[in-house]
């Protein structure tokens, strides 16, 4: 089937101190989730990383599943 779940997934791990945080915020922004509203519970780097982390993950999920589906449902 081509490249698997897990092959997509390890495709977006990296080391948390490798992104900056404006790329972070960009990520959860650009998901819906609003700076200002986010910022009044004061998250710390690493919980802002987790939800970078499941974003990109999420969206690869996405991607992958779709993938999947179009094998079986060509348009």
């Amino acid at each position: 089937m081509g490249r698997g779940i897990l092959k997509n997934l390890s495709s977006i791990l990296i080391d948390e101190q490798g992104v900056p945080i404006e790329n972070i915020w960009e990520t959860i922004e650009d998901f819906g989730i609003k700076r200002d509203e986010l910022k009044k519970i004061d998250p710390t780097y690493k919980e802002l990383f987790e939800i970078y982390s499941a974003i990109r993950a999420y969206r690869v999920s996405v991607r992958y599943l779709k993938e999947l589906k179009n094998k079986f449902n060509p348009a």
